[in-house]
């Protein structure tokens, strides 16, 4: 699991490094494939779902979060409803509780979130340290927790919807979060100490979070996986679970005083 594991972040983290290197436009692409590909795999989980309707319901908000940011953002999140719907609509067997669920979760769960790439306030400096933060500060919390739960977890955190998150496993995930993201946006963003530890420990707790959340997720759906397209990860939805959530706290963060 682990050699499947390092294969796919080694194949992953170039192509996340290079879009976020060359700009916006290359990031906005990338998070349109992201998409596309968390639409495929509800649309596979939550049968009979049409795929057309899930990634619009997704990228709709990106979209129009572009030339509207926040407002946008909203907008995309109300349009994308309608616009799924309408594919329902046609497919009496489609008009299904999980379908619209699964339309909810693609405009509010994947699309609003990462529509708030867009939304990084700064130079164009600024804006790469924070989308570097937001997307590479995942990968240290998870490295941290599978360690430190590997080597030195005993106490179950949430036994009964992931059992084998530990409570040395969350701290060690914490803790180098914090070693690493507080003084990289301290050094590069020129914040306050404060506010460079909250950044990192927001990260942390986010991105632990937003894994806990899709294992409630996948509970509630009875489903073990949403997908298995990348090896030893599982699907794009579980690989871009945490990245959900530290998303949108990086930028809420980043506008404190």
């Amino acid at each position: 699991m682990l050699r499947w594991r390092t294969v796919t972040a080694l194949v992953l983290a170039p192509i996340a490094l290079a879009a976020i290197m060359i700009g916006e436009a290359a990031v906005l692409a990338l998070v349109l494939v992201v998409i596309a590909g968390a639409a495929y795999e509800l649309s596979r989980a939550l049968k009979p779902l049409p795929f057309v309707a899930a990634f619009g319901a997704g990228a709709i908000p990106v979209l129009l979060s572009i030339p509207y940011k926040q407002t946008g953002i909203l907008a995309g999140a109300v349009a994308g409803l309608p616009w799924a719907l309408m594919w329902l609509a046609g497919k009496p067997e489609t008009r299904t509780l999980r379908a619209v669920l699964a339309v909810l979760l693609m405009a509010m769960w994947v699309g609003v979130p990462l529509a708030h790439l867009g939304l990084y306030p700064g130079s164009p400096r600024e804006v790469f340290v924070l989308t570097m933060i937001a997307v590479v500060g995942p990968w240290i919390s998870d490295s941290g927790a599978y360690f430190a739960g590997r080597f030195y977890g005993r106490h179950p955190l949430f036994p009964k919807l992931s059992p084998k998150k530990t409570v040395e496993g969350s701290i060690g995930g914490l803790l180098l979060t914090v070693v690493v993201i507080s003084p990289f946006a301290y050094a590069f963003l020129e914040y306050t100490m404060v506010k460079a530890l909250v950044m990192g420990v927001s990260v942390s707790l986010a991105s632990q979070g937003g894994d806990l959340f899709e294992s409630v997720l996948k509970r509630i759906l009875d489903v073990k996986d949403l997908g298995r397209f990348l090896p030893g990860h599982g699907g794009v939805l579980d690989r871009i679970d945490s990245l959900l959530f530290t998303v949108p706290a990086v930028y809420y963060i980043s506008l404190l005083v």
